[in-house]
């Protein structure tokens, strides 16, 4: 009898544990939380915001290459090969139990434009009523060029309008051979700090991958690059994918530390938006990690498996000296009973 109601005493632990790191803003009474799914393709590094009662995503749309279409293959023969990411993918929901797929925002461009070939990474953020969606634009020479679209009503994906390429890396130490070579600038990310907006982005200088770092004044630029905050300095490891978070006074800079082996979700922590980072930690759980933050804290949005679906987690923070620990998911230990 005793062994009983500890067994349910545990149980009843653990599903007010789970409850309480996963429930989520919902104007229904409901509190489900269903990942975003879009039936046959894969999603990849995607934004979450807020407009009007709705939580957006907008994510990189990977589908496979036999849909493509003949303009597709005459702007490049790359369109035959296993996947495109021509197009960006758009849901929202009001309670994270129901999605309703939304017609696509954007495609990639034209032959002979920045983004030809594909887009890639889109990260919004809302600034006086504009919406600025930053992405990387890519041509037939995998040159990579951060871009942006606009939208005063992202309600209605044809209001998002391209504004062109706002930025390419340019610091002394920028390895950046153009655009008629493969040339990485990819996966913007913008900050406001202290009255400035600050773009995280992946590139390369004459060390070898980086997080680099430009500011400007205004959300559209012009955009003054600083070079790297963060220097990769493992062989053969990239980090892709940057997403610098504060709270209480530090700084959390998330990134998918991709190699051959593929990639793991890791974050590092430093008391200024600049750097220098601690010691990386491996987050354990989803990848490509996005942020939003809400009245209620911060929402963290993340792959599952290979793509297949987009969650949705608050973040929870715990305290244990300098730096406090993001949680993201539900990791619940339960004690091993012995009789």
């Amino acid at each position: 009898m005793i062994h009983r109601l500890v067994v349910l005493l545990l149980l009843s632990l653990l599903s007010t544990s789970i409850h309480s790191f996963s429930q989520l803003p919902a104007t229904s009474s409901s509190a489900c939380n269903t990942p975003l799914h879009i039936a046959g393709v894969r999603l990849k590094d995607h934004s979450l915001f807020f407009f009007d009662g709705w939580y957006y995503v907008v994510s990189i749309r990977v589908e496979p290459a036999s849909g493509s279409s003949a303009r597709d293959k005459a702007v490049s023969p790359l369109r035959s090969s296993e996947r495109l990411e021509g197009r960006f993918a758009y849901a929202r929901t009001r309670d994270f139990c129901f999605w309703e797929e939304l017609a696509m925002p954007l495609e990639h461009g034209e032959a002979g434009e920045p983004d030809e070939w594909e887009i890639w990474a889109p990260h919004v953020i809302e600034r006086d009523g504009t919406f600025y969606m930053y992405y990387t634009g890519v041509n037939n020479q995998i040159a990579q060029t951060i871009m942006l679209a606009t939208s005063t009503n992202p309600a209605d994906p044809a209001s998002w309008q391209k504004k062109g390429v706002i930025f390419t890396p340019h610091h002394p130490e920028a390895f950046y051979p153009g655009p008629d070579y493969w040339s990485d600038c990819r996966d913007p990310m913008v900050l406001f700090y202290q009255g400035r907006y600050y773009l995280y982005y992946t590139g390369v200088n004459t060390q070898g991958p980086i997080v680099g770092l430009a500011f400007a004044e205004h959300p559209e630029g012009p955009w003054h690059d600083l070079g790297a905050v963060y220097q990769e300095r493992e062989p053969g490891r990239i980090p892709e994918s940057p997403y610098v978070v504060e709270h209480e006074g530090l700084f959390y800079l998330f990134y998918n530390s991709s190699g051959r082996d593929g990639a793991r979700q890791v974050w590092r922590w430093s008391v200024s938006p600049f750097g220098p980072w601690q010691t990386e930690v491996r987050a354990g759980y989803g990848w490509a990690y996005d942020f939003y933050r809400d009245e209620q804290g911060w929402l963290a949005s993340y792959l599952m498996g290979y793509g297949e679906r987009i969650g949705v987690q608050r973040v929870a923070w715990h305290p244990g000296g300098l730096p406090m620990i993001p949680r993201i998911g539900t990791q619940v230990y339960v004690p091993i009973l012995i009789r």
